[in-house]
């Protein structure tokens, strides 16, 4: 029997998929560039229509965001208004 993913597996795959999901969305700029979080969350729902971030363990798309930011995945910038940016980290050398 395989054993079930445990909450921090499931965390993991979200941020694999949304930080997968920028990855795509900034080679289609030209490598540049931040992205809304409201288009990478409607990108992923596109390509996986039954996506849910409480299937994964978060009350809020944001939450993925702020973990895959701690841990130096994605770079996350709120602007006034409520806006969220999505930026990769500069490579590493």
């Amino acid at each position: 029997a395989k054993a079930e993913p445990s909450a921090d597996d499931k965390k993991g795959q979200a941020i694999e998929i949304v930080v997968g999901t920028v990855e795509q969305l900034v080679a289609e700029r030209g490598g540049e560039g931040s992205i809304s979080a409201s288009l990478i969350k409607n990108t992923i729902k596109r390509i996986r229509p039954g996506f849910s971030e409480s299937e994964y363990g978060y009350s809020a798309f944001g939450k993925i965001l702020d973990d895959a930011q701690k841990k130096g995945a994605l770079v996350v910038e709120r602007k006034e208004g409520g806006a969220v940016m999505v930026s990769l980290p500069p490579a590493r050398p």
